[in-house]
């Protein structure tokens, strides 16, 4: 439900908090108060077109922002909804739109930017506006199979259930029975293309980790020249000076030095760690200059072995280009591709199994979508008349409520049924669909007639209505007052109204009204105690001219509306 409305700069409102209840929401006020305002505010925040000239005069921008709670049972459908827009789902969601003098408009979940379509799509699951605006789920053809199939209670939904996992379940055995090809020729081509991969990998005969160890060996070869020449030029320098061109060997000069060292070691002892550390230095050179030697004479390079590793580097990597990007994944592709053989080697049977249980699978669908059209029907006819009987009470006598049935050749999730609402508002008139010829006064008692026969099963947690009551008076506004209490068992419902029977039965009562600041006028918002509701319903009832009668009269209505909620 909305928890929290914070309205700034927004057409006359300059800063305004409005907190909502559960259960029944009245806003009242003067015409001309902003009670319209508020209801273009909460359109805005659901992802409706903004418009620049709502931004109040003397501002740069406006911001809407909501606090919303979503019931339980529609947790799962807003946390995907939510999760595919990587935001994290929350206890409780705060929704924000800001329109700029500019043109541009920001929304975001959470403080998240995102684009204003998904406002709208959370607004479409938590939100159902009704009146002279087109937030309107009644006026969306493709909810009016939800909205029937949820009248029709648990029997139904179990057929409905039974039918979405028969369409999942024939969805996999087609995905598997693809897999195998259209016809024997095409499995026939592909058995041929596993066995000739399967071939190539396995003629390769690759070990993993050859390749890393391959490319060692061609780097070395590669550059055996230069290795072979740097490690006779360091062992000659070390030991063979004057081969080199030197006058002593490194070895010779080592030795020298150290004669010296050890000789003032002798004079003072603190230069023997010292000694001892140029001793050590000598004696890993020495064994250095052995390595290098020994290194030298075992060095082999054959001009073939260079070749041979790079033609197996050549045919590895091929490989590795064709079925994976190293010597794992390409054993791992053979592994595949041996198990895909061997199961198109056995598809003729595979697939006579998968077409006979397709086959039942599409006789079970068939005699499921039956019954749940024959569940449908058996629906359509208790809600058209509850819904009928509905518009009678709200002072549409003549009106006709009608749900169209029609079949579709394929079959979906939702069996194999269009539903489409029809309505007529007068005797005589053929019932057409409700989108093209309903008007904006006649949506709303609609709406409260079907939402009144669908209390229990609508999900949509908050109900919208603005100015239900135009038109309308006497009984009748007193037959929507008492619609609009029993729909706020179920639902948070909010109202702008002008009349004081439908604003009796408010659980939280917002007076809007005008006040001059400065030179501006300013749209305030004051939430009602008993007292002040009291006066605010004599006003509603007699203009300006609050007196004992009046006061009197607004008594014996809070207490009808009293005894009427209590039962």
């Amino acid at each position: 439900m909305l928890i929290e409305l914070n309205v700034s700069n927004y057409a006359l409102i300059e800063d305004l908090k409005i907190n909502f209840s559960p259960g029944l929401n009245i806003l009242s006020g003067e015409t001309g108060a902003g009670k319209s305002i508020i209801i273009g505010a909460i359109n805005l925040l659901l992802g409706e077109r903004a418009a620049v000239e709502q931004i109040r005069q003397g501002s740069e921008q406006t911001l809407i922002e909501g606090i919303v709670k979503a019931d339980s049972q529609l947790a799962s459908e807003l946390n995907a909804l939510l999760e595919g827009a990587g935001i994290s789902s929350e206890e409780e969601l705060l929704l924000a739109r800001e329109v700029l003098r500019n043109g541009r408009s920001v929304a975001r979940v959470n403080g998240r930017a995102v684009p204003v379509s998904f406002l709208k799509e959370i607004g479409q699951i938590l939100f159902d506006l009704h009146g002279q605006h087109q937030h309107q789920s009644l006026l969306r053809q493709e909810q009016h199979i939800e909205l029937l199939d949820a009248f029709g209670g648990e029997l139904l939904a179990g057929v409905r259930k039974k039918i979405s996992e028969l369409w999942h379940r024939r969805l996999e055995l087609k995905k598997d029975l693809s897999s195998f090809g259209e016809d024997n020729a095409e499995r026939v081509r592909r058995i041929d293309l596993y066995a000739y991969q399967l071939n190539e990998i396995r003629d390769a005969s690759l070990k993993p980790g050859e390749d890393d160890h391959l490319a060692e060996r061609e780097k070395v070869l590669s550059n055996a020249e230069k290795i072979s020449a740097a490690a006779a030029r360091i062992y000659n320098e070390l030991f063979c000076g004057e081969e080199e061109g030197l006058e002593q060997s490194v070895v010779d000069r080592l030795g020298r030095l150290a004669t010296l060292l050890s000789e003032a070691a002798a004079i003072d002892r603190n230069l023997n760690p010292m000694l001892e550390l140029f001793s050590a230095a000598s004696a890993q050179l020495d064994e250095v200059a052995h390595e290098l030697r020994d290194y030298q004479s075992k060095f082999e390079f054959e001009p073939s072995e260079l070749v041979s590793v790079q033609e197996r580097l050549n045919l590895i990597n091929a490989l590795k280009r064709k079925y994976g990007g190293s010597v794992e994944a390409v054993l791992e592709f053979g592994n595949q591709a041996r198990n895909e053989m061997e199961r198109m080697q056995n598809s003729e049977a595979m697939v006579a199994k998968i077409e006979a249980e397709l086959r039942g699978l599409a006789e079970e669908l068939e005699k499921e979508c039956a019954e749940l059209s024959r569940l449908r029907k058996v629906s359509a006819s208790e809600l058209e008349s509850l819904v009928e009987t509905c518009l009678r009470e709200l002072a549409l006598p003549d009106a006709r409520f009608a749900v169209k049935i029609d079949k579709k050749r394929e079959v979906s999730l939702l069996g194999n049924d269009a539903v489409e609402f029809l309505f007529s508002a007068n005797r005589g008139e053929e019932v057409k669909p409700l989108a093209k010829i309903i008007s904006g006064g006649e949506v709303a008692r609609v709406m409260l007639a079907l939402k009144t026969a669908l209390a229990n099963q609508d999900l949509i947690p908050t109900l919208i209505f603005d100015e239900v009551d135009s038109g309308i008076g006497g009984a009748t506004i007193q037959a929507v007052a008492e619609k609009l209490a029993e729909l706020s068992r179920y639902h948070q419902v909010m109202c702008v109204t002008h009349s004081p029977q439908i604003a009796s039965m408010a659980d939280s009562h917002i007076l809007l009204f005008k006040e001059v600041k400065g030179e501006r006028t300013l749209t305030r918002s004051t939430l009602l105690d008993n007292g002040e509701k009291r006066r605010e319903l004599a006003r509603m009832l007699d203009g300006a001219g609050i007196d004992q009668v009046s006061l009197q009269h607004v008594d014996n209505m809070l207490k009808r509306a009293t005894d009427f909620k209590s039962r």
